[in-house]
């Protein structure tokens, strides 16, 4: 048998010290009302390892505590699932409901905090390395979203299903922004790339979608793969497999699956299974998200005074491009500002940015620092501002709403 690779040893250990503690912390937030989001950042920044977690580490002599390839592998899954679970409350339903306004959000939300960064940033840095961090600025972090429909328990809710859609369409919108900025910083700014990237992106998503949602829901009609219980997690790993070799990011996948799978004969008993493995993986997404943050970036000012100016763009963006969308649909203005600021969190898509922007040489240590800490405030913030707004007022839905019980 040969060795295990460097890391590999320790990570599904450090991973389930993580979500045991995850869970011991959930009433601990209650009673403070705390986010229970917050409250697992904060876990994952004082056990990584430029916390209490290299402390630890020194003491045993071993690299326990760290974002290494593998945690963020079940990090991923965590995320799949919790994408895979809000597709499965949307249905095509939700979908079809939140309309044109859900796709109208998505398309501001997204170009809004773009060009407002763009515009900022190109004063104090290259345009290109503007562009990447108007990207970076844009996507809302859909994990969060699914996180917060969940946890906040408005699920059910017209605002909580036009949030969700929102922001898995929002996810798209962004992947498409990031190809098109990819070509300009390439070079090729012609209108006939530009336009052939953004017609192929949005064509490829819309045949997906369509194809899971006619395909799925007839098979699992079958008697023989309606009485397998783990089919449904079949369609959702071969969903995601597919828009991942399409080029697109897991999160589209697993809602489209997620989508399809709500159409189907097997769609509660789904829902009930999808909801015991997010008791167990949900909160890994978020402990790990303050694992990659560095603290030591605090005691640079540049560093942070970059950091809040990106998150100040970043959240005036969102709010004010998705506010109107949401207020037109819903109808009651409390309803589109939580639907506003439950928009404004941070993460996956920024990240990858980041990581282009390092390999490419248009982002130094300070921008790529700059995002994560970007990502980190607008989650925070965010999910505080999303538990207000919904406090009390369980629709956070137009007037036609019922409150679930």
């Amino acid at each position: 048998m040969t060795a295990a690779p460097a890391g590999a040893e320790y990570a599904l250990l450090e991973v389930f010290i993580f979500l045991a503690l995850a869970e011991l912390l959930v009433p601990v937030a209650h009673r403070a009302r705390l986010p229970a989001i917050v409250a697992w950042i904060v876990l994952g920044i004082g056990l990584s390892n430029f916390a209490l977690g290299g402390v630890l580490n020194a003491a045993l002599g071993v690299q326990l505590f760290g974002a290494n390839t593998y945690v963020l592998l079940f990090a991923d899954l965590s995320v799949v699932l919790l994408l895979f679970a809000a597709g499965l409350g949307t249905g095509v339903r939700g979908l079809r409901e939140a309309g044109a306004a859900a796709i109208g959000a998505a398309i501001a939300g997204d170009l809004v905090p773009f060009a407002l960064t763009v515009v900022v940033a190109s004063r104090f840095v290259a345009l290109d390395t503007a562009l990447l961090l108007g990207v970076a600025a844009a996507p809302t972090s859909a994990a969060v979203v699914a996180a917060l429909r969940q946890l906040e328990g408005v699920g059910a809710t017209t605002a909580g299903q036009f949030l969700v859609t929102t922001a898995a369409l929002d996810d798209v919108v962004a992947l498409i922004l990031l190809s098109v900025v990819l070509t300009i910083v390439g070079g090729h700014v012609d209108v006939l790339s530009v336009t052939g990237s953004v017609v192929e992106s949005a064509v490829a998503w819309l045949v997906l979608l369509l194809a899971a949602v006619v395909v799925v829901p007839r098979l699992l009609r079958l008697p023989a793969l309606r009485e397998a219980r783990g089919m449904p997690f079949l369609f959702l790993f071969v969903l995601v497999a597919i828009v991942v070799a399409l080029g697109f990011s897991a999160v589209i996948g697993a809602f489209i699956a997620g989508l399809a799978v709500a159409e189907s004969l097997v769609a509660d008993r789904t829902r009930e299974l999808t909801e015991v493995l997010l008791l167990f993986f949900g909160a890994l997404f978020f402990v790990v998200i303050g694992v990659q943050f560095d603290a030591h970036d605090l005691v640079m000012p540049a560093l942070v005074g970059a950091g809040v100016g990106l998150a100040g763009l970043a959240a005036l963006g969102k709010f004010a491009g998705v506010y109107g969308f949401a207020r037109s649909k819903l109808r009651d203005p409390a309803a589109a500002r939580a639907v506003g600021v439950g928009m404004l969190p941070r993460g996956e898509i920024g990240l990858v940015v980041g990581a282009i922007g390092i390999t490419s040489g248009a982002f130094g240590q300070t921008e790529l620092g700059a995002i994560v800490l970007m990502s980190l405030i607008t989650t925070v913030a965010g999910s505080w501002a999303f538990r207000y707004a919904a406090a009390g007022r369980r629709p956070v839905a137009g007037p036609s709403t019922p409150a679930p019980p």
